[in-house]
């Protein structure tokens, strides 16, 4: 009887310990992607959604360009990229084109022709590709991008190691820049994320041998760092993050560790508002557990989803939230 008893205040307990989300999130669920993929890249330009690159189901490297189109729930395959397939690229728009490029080939990790430093421009009204200066560092696999001026940063590659660069690509010369560690920088890793809203620019969690929780905010011209309130929870990598007009969502990932330790894929939605340098836990996403996901704002609109589960196994689903 006191066994009976001892059983059922430890389920009691665990019921009210259960993390309930703050806010109920406004989530549908779109049409599903006809070529699903993981480790791939995603931006938005001119009210529509882009995906590059990634990595297929049966393990093979992509190099072909997604349009999504919100007004029609519908995808449409642009083109194909002229340079080598890869994963784990970086992508951003900028002036009516897109910037895409970096990312790692297909072999063996530490091999040091698989980190890819090509990096390109698509011209959407002609449709064409332009080969432009190549990356100058080997940290190409995963660096988060922004736009500051006529600047794309390229924040916290990684080549199989942890790194604190920054460099920075001049649209109007082709040229890339590297910028000195000043060392007050976040602390070095991969596998990070960012986003820029309300005139600010974020980055924060990934993995240093241990899982991350920070964030930061950054002046990237002056290289200035100050440090925020940490992301609730267990820290994490290979996220997807994305901005509203108000807030930054950060959508699944991995927490590296075994079973004894921890070790597991999310399935949280967090979302930060800079506002108020306050986290919230906003729910979990439709399709369960996700890792090497994609996600892109459109406005007051964030569309999330693709990447893989905790079994390695693909998602073919893209949802949006509506705030």
């Amino acid at each position: 009887m006191r066994q009976t008893l001892y059983i059922v205040l430890c389920l009691f307990l665990a019921a009210c310990s259960a993390e309930q989300p703050e806010i109920a999130l406004k989530v549908h669920e779109c049409a599903k992607m006809p070529s699903p993929r993981a480790t791939s890249v995603a931006c938005s330009m001119g009210g529509k959604g882009y995906i590059f690159g990634g990595r297929a189901q049966n393990g093979g490297y992509l190099n072909d360009l997604w349009e999504y189109t919100p007004e029609t729930d519908s995808w449409k395959q642009i083109t194909s990229f002229p340079g080598q397939a890869r994963v784990s690229a970086a992508m951003i728009a900028y002036n009516g084109a897109i910037y895409v490029g970096m990312g790692f080939g297909k072999g063996q990790i530490y091999t040091d022709s698989c980190y890819l430093n090509d990096w390109w421009r698509w011209n959407p009204e002609l449709n064409t590709w332009d080969s432009l200066a190549s990356y100058p560092q080997e940290t190409t696999v995963s660096p988060t991008l922004y736009v500051v001026g006529s600047r794309i940063y390229a924040i916290y590659g990684t080549s199989g190691c942890f790194t604190r660069e920054i460099n920075y690509y001049d649209t109007e010369s082709d040229s890339w820049h590297t910028i000195k560690d000043n060392y007050r920088r976040a602390l070095s890793g991969f596998g990070g994320v960012g986003a820029q809203c309300e005139g600010e620019t974020f980055y924060g969690l990934g993995n240093n041998t241990s899982n991350l929780s920070q964030w930061y905010k950054m002046d990237l011209e002056s290289d200035q760092w100050t440090r925020l309130k940490s992301a609730p929870g267990k820290g994490r990598t290979f996220s997807a993050c994305a901005a509203s007009e108000h807030h930054i969502y950060i959508f699944g990932g991995r927490y590296f560790g075994g079973e004894l330790t921890g070790g597991e894929v999310f399935s949280q939605i967090l979302r930060y508002t800079p506002a108020s340098d306050r986290w919230i836990y906003a729910g979990d996403m439709p399709c369960g557990r996700g890792e090497n996901q994609i996600a892109f704002g459109i406005g007051n609109k964030i569309y999330f989803g693709l990447g893989e589960n905790e079994n390695r196994v693909l998602i073919d689903k893209l949802y949006c939230i509506e705030e």
